[in-house]
């Protein structure tokens, strides 16, 4: 019989455990760089030995983990995808005859690349299904008071935000398309010779509608969440946390901020989209709270050349939801490239890395020296015997507050990075200025106008262009062209 979980907690109480006692096993190896212990190394295992009333949660614990390691493969999958038909051949005039045999083999060719895609598409129709489900656990009456724990709704929000990558990755992939478009071409020609092909007609359909609607992940978690009623309590509850972690800094490294940010307009939307009175949202998360973040937050990475933008997301998720699309408020942030002149001028201040040179400078060189001084007052603590308890324990203190800070310094470093790349691929120069001229734009960077030119020139490539905005100069057509072969590599 499963033991309540706070009677298990009232009888550790009743131990009396002494400091210094030796210890069974060996320090542990596994090493958490998170605030609290989010992820489990054996997978829960150990739970059941204790008898404690957990085994569900711990079951569906595991599952959203083993759902997230597979929907980031999807990701890398869809994000590495390029077009297969441009290297396709193409028959000359004087070999027409051949036709059919060039049709099977990009067939055979295309159809490789579709069953990634098919599988993607029912690896998210299962996840959502499974996301769901999980989430009406939580509806039950019985589970209300006793609400999911902090690791639960990370990993709810590590899988949604997978979900939006894969929706956004979707979106942004012109070639696949492209080339669904030359499978189905070629499937409707080689199809003529088979029989029974009703059953492949009918999945390229359903493909097809996958591939072509936008936010199609999105629309059918939705579908799937609202099966049962109830499902708004804890939806409200994730966006509570997910504010609550971002305005009070809750998130220790710079991948979980941006999972929160990414999935914050998806919850809203969600959350006001459902039949029951969506204003009670906003009655425990104001609304100004949520325009602040969304605000101050107008550009979030999620791959190195593709971002999301909170603004976009609410805008075109609001032709899908109607009840979202009466919230005025939200819906008229500007998106970065509808970012006035004089706002537009504001927000490279904080992403422009060239802005905070000096204070990383700053703060390297103050970590180093207490980095340093605490690992001397370590190797102090080992050199002497039966040293005293209490500063045993404060340098221990010491080094572990000084490792979690490094952690931290790295992870708002390279945050920097990513950030700096997603502003500047979010407003690429839209008006051409010709080559010839040497005029700059107050509007534009260099690096902006950049992107536009030289960003993916097939001359010069992605190197040529870091290396003019390395330089913060704009590109000249009449640098030496093998002067910067060399210098790129």
């Amino acid at each position: 019989m499963a033991v309540p979980v706070e009677e298990a907690i009232a009888a550790l109480y009743t131990f009396s455990l002494e400091d210094e006692q030796q210890e069974v096993q060996g320090a542990g190896l596994w090493v958490s760089s998170e605030r609290g212990a989010t992820e489990s190394p054996i997978e829960y295992s150990d739970v059941s030995a204790y008898r404690l009333s957990l085994s569900e949660d711990t079951k569906a614990l595991n599952q959203l983990n083993a759902l997230i390691q597979e929907g980031k493969e999807m990701a890398s999958v869809l994000y590495t995808y390029r077009s297969c038909v441009k290297a396709l051949p193409q028959l000359p005039d004087s070999m027409k005859q051949s036709q059919a045999d060039l049709y099977l083999e990009t067939y055979q060719v295309l159809d490789l690349e579709m069953s990634r895609l098919r599988e993607i598409q029912r690896w998210q129709a299962s996840a959502a299904s499974k996301l769901a489900a999980d989430m009406q656990r939580f509806s039950r009456p019985e589970r209300r008071i006793n609400g999911p724990t902090i690791t639960h709704l990370w990993s709810m929000l590590k899988l949604l935000d997978v979900l939006v990558q894969l929706d956004h990755l979707k979106n942004a992939k012109a070639s696949i398309p492209n080339d669904f478009s030359w499978y189905k071409r070629t499937f409707t020609q080689v199809s003529i010779q088979w029989q029974d092909t009703d059953s492949m007609r009918e999945e390229l359909d359903d493909l097809q509608i996958f591939l072509s609607t936008r936010w199609a992940i999105l629309l059918n978690l939705h579908v799937e969440m609202f099966r049962v009623n109830n499902v708004e309590d804890i939806l409200q509850v994730l966006i509570v946390f997910a504010v609550e972690s971002l305005e009070l800094d809750f998130a220790l490294l710079f991948p979980e901020r941006h999972i929160l940010l990414r999935v914050l307009p998806v919850l809203v939307v969600l959350a006001t989209s459902s039949e029951k009175d969506s204003e009670s949202l906003y009655k425990r998360v104001k609304i100004n709270r949520l325009i602040n973040i969304f605000k101050n937050e107008p550009v979030i990475p999620a791959f190195p050349d593709l971002h999301l933008s909170p603004a976009a997301i609410l805008k075109e998720l609001s032709m899908y939801f109607q009840k979202f699309s009466t919230q005025t408020r939200l819906l008229t942030l500007p998106a970065p490239h509808e970012l006035p002149p004089r706002e537009a001028q504001e927000y490279p201040r904080h992403y422009l890395i060239i802005n905070h040179i000096g204070a990383i400078r700053a703060e390297h060189d103050d970590f180093t020296i207490r980095f340093a001084s605490s690992m001397n007052q370590l190797l102090l603590l080992k050199s002497i015997d039966n040293a005293d308890i209490e500063w045993s324990k404060e340098v221990k203190g010491s080094i572990y507050d000084v490792i979690v800070e490094g952690f931290q310094l790295l992870s708002r470093w390279t945050a920097r990075i990513w950030e700096q790349c997603a502003w500047k691929f979010s407003r690429p120069c839209k008006d051409p200025v010709p080559l010839e001229s040497h005029e700059t734009s107050a509007s534009f960077s260099d690096y902006e106008k950049l992107l536009v030119y030289f960003g993916y020139c097939s001359l010069f490539g992605d190197n040529y262009a870091y290396f003019c905005a390395g330089h913060h100069a704009a590109p000249r057509p009449h640098l030496d062209q093998d002067l910067l072969y060399k210098l790129c590599g």
